[in-house]
């Protein structure tokens, strides 16, 4: 009898779904689209979408327009939420690159393709990972100089605490820079619904560390420069599993 059950529990847990294993990789795509071809671009992207569904590829594509910032206009497109170890097995590389050339790289031009690690232990939130995106984002990239990364993050972890503590701010998301650009920088998502998000909850990095000396220090010394820009998402230009 208990051999016939165990039996029945791992057949159905065979029978199950299976879903990619959570992971902390972040990998950003970031494309220039020709003049006056961001139409053409859209259209290829989506047949390019089309390929990775009917190649089954489980991982998940978010697609984002840069909205205002030196990089206005600019497309993202970025798979997260994954191990590092699931671009060794990406589905048919050279097919995705071959399909790519064809109906995406003639209206656009590749501006970056920086590679990120999630720190889940100073963000409030991850809904990119949980493959719950904001209508919009915005996003900071901070420089920081190199050594100062410690100090860096542990007056991270003072923000997230106080974040926490208030009601109705929305997900903070940090990630540290892997490969594919200068060390040592970070990237910050905040989750925004429009603009009235702002009338809710506006706080920068250095009023959430007020009374907090040393954090402030830390925070002082170790940045050497810090962009924002809006990212709006586009779920027309996006594949989520």
């Amino acid at each position: 009898m208990i051999h016939r059950r165990f039996a029945f529990l791992l057949a159905l847990g065979l029978a199950l779904p299976v879903h990619a294993a959570s992971g902390d990789a972040a990998h950003f795509y970031v494309y220039r689209m020709q003049s006056g071809a961001a139409e053409k671009f859209e259209a290829g992207y989506r047949k390019h979408l089309d390929w990775h569904r009917a190649h089954r590829d489980p991982l998940s594509w978010y697609g984002w327009t840069i909205e205002d910032g030196e990089r206005s206009g600019d497309f993202v497109d970025a798979s997260v939420g994954e191990p590092f170890a699931a671009f060794d097995r990406r589905v048919d590389v050279a097919g995705d690159g071959a399909d790519f050339r064809v109906n995406v790289a003639p209206y656009a031009t590749p501006m970056g393709q920086p590679t990120y690690v999630l720190l889940r232990e100073v963000s409030t939130g991850t809904p990119l990972e949980n493959l719950k995106p904001s209508a919009t984002m915005q996003v900071t990239r901070v420089r920081v100089r190199l050594g100062m990364e410690a100090r860096f993050e542990r007056a991270l972890a003072v923000a997230r605490d106080a974040l926490r503590k208030e009601h109705g701010a929305p997900a903070h998301t940090w990630y540290r820079l892997v490969t594919g650009g200068e060390s040592a920088q970070y990237m910050l998502l905040v989750a925004r619904d429009g603009w009235a998000a702002y009338d809710r909850h506006e706080r920068s990095l250095g009023s959430l560390l007020a009374g907090d000396e040393a954090a402030q220090r830390d925070v002082a010394e170790a940045v050497q420069s810090a962009t924002t820009e809006t990212w709006r998402y586009r779920p027309e230009l996006s594949a989520l599993h």
